[in-house]
């Protein structure tokens, strides 16, 4: 071996030596500074509620503080497109829903690529949904609901957090499923949506049970079904939307924690890693299970196996529904 090429094979060594150190060096210094956690949404919805629990203990097991951030509107896009913008570093994360998937389907301009411009870091979390209604629109059960859609199709009207979210997604599914034509009312986050709904200026409302809980207890919405294939234990004389009469019916919210492309494989592990551990504590298990939620399982590849299955379930969801911007 000539002496160019022995310092050639000598170079290519060293930089496969320092290239496992200096990804230990980024897993070991991260994080050095302040971390946003970005939410879609306004504050007190579902989103917002795990992006919280996270924040709060990332921040304390970390040493640094994860500060939430609520970007709502555009469906997300708006906190979607600051996440893209910002720096792969890990000090910008993402909680994204269901609408996440669905936007690809429904705007051909979005500046990012959903699935190549972000990574994921770890699910989070599953819960179910309920359908309620406000009292005074005088149905006390899901059959009953159905047959009145079927009496005056387009005239009966349901509140979303707003366009492809979570809530717009469900009550889609139900509109196909139950052969119904029901109106949609998007709004910018679940609270307004809720609030208008309580309010009696619009029907209905797809939410998640935790923040649709409080006003079916206090009666100011009515709950005709949860969303899941099973009943939840925080509403349990509720049926499923299969036990009150539309078979197959199954629809859970899930929340992803995303970073931007190209953020170092070390810090992703060292997080998902974290948020694997903070899952296993009592306390966090105590809150989950308050909220009536899953644990999200499995490796940052294996979210990123469900988020391409996502994305391609709602394309068809979208054009069996002719969903458009509104």
């Amino acid at each position: 071996m000539n002496r160019r090429n022995a310092l050639l094979a000598c170079t290519l060594s060293l930089a496969g030596l320092l290239a496992p150190l200096s990804a230990a060096q980024a897993a070991s210094s991260y994080p050095d500074k302040p971390v946003r956690i970005l939410v879609p949404f306004p504050a007190g919805g579902a989103a917002d509620v795990f992006a919280r629990i996270l924040g709060e203990k990332l921040g304390s097991e970390m040493n640094q503080p994860f500060l939430v951030e609520n970007r709502p509107g555009g469906g997300g896009i708006i906190a979607t497109e600051s996440a893209f913008r910002s720096a792969a570093d890990g000090h910008t994360l993402l909680l994204v829903t269901v609408g996440h998937a669905v936007n690809p389907s429904l705007y051909s301009n979005l500046n990012y690529d959903t699935l190549k411009d972000f990574t994921p870091v770890s699910m989070i979390a599953t819960l179910p949904s309920v359908l309620s209604v406000n009292p005074q629109v005088g149905v006390n059960s899901l059959a009953e609901l159905i047959e009145q859609a079927k009496a005056a199709p387009g005239k009966m009207t349901y509140a979303s957090a707003g366009n492809a979210s979570t809530s717009h997604m469900a009550m889609a599914q139900l509109n196909t499923m139950a052969g119904i034509a029901l109106s949609h009312v998007p709004y910018r986050g679940a609270p307004p949506a809720l609030t208008d709904v309580v309010g009696g200026h619009v029907q209905m409302i797809i939410d998640p049970v935790v923040t649709s809980k409080p006003m079916i207890e206090k009666g100011s919405l009515r709950a005709l079904a949860v969303t899941s294939a099973e009943r939840t234990p925080l509403l349990p004389d509720v049926p499923t939307m299969q036990e009150a009469g539309v078979p197959g019916y199954d629809f859970s919210a899930w929340f992803m924690l995303l970073a931007p492309a190209g953020t170092p494989p070390a810090v992703i592990d060292a997080l998902h890693e974290k948020i694997q551990e903070i899952q296993q504590t009592e306390d966090v298990k105590a809150r989950y299970t308050a909220l009536g939620a899953q644990p999200g399982q499995g490796t940052p590849a294996d979210a990123a196996e469900f988020l391409r299955r996502e994305v391609e379930r709602y394309a068809l969801v979208v054009r069996e529904n002719n969903i458009t911007v509104e």
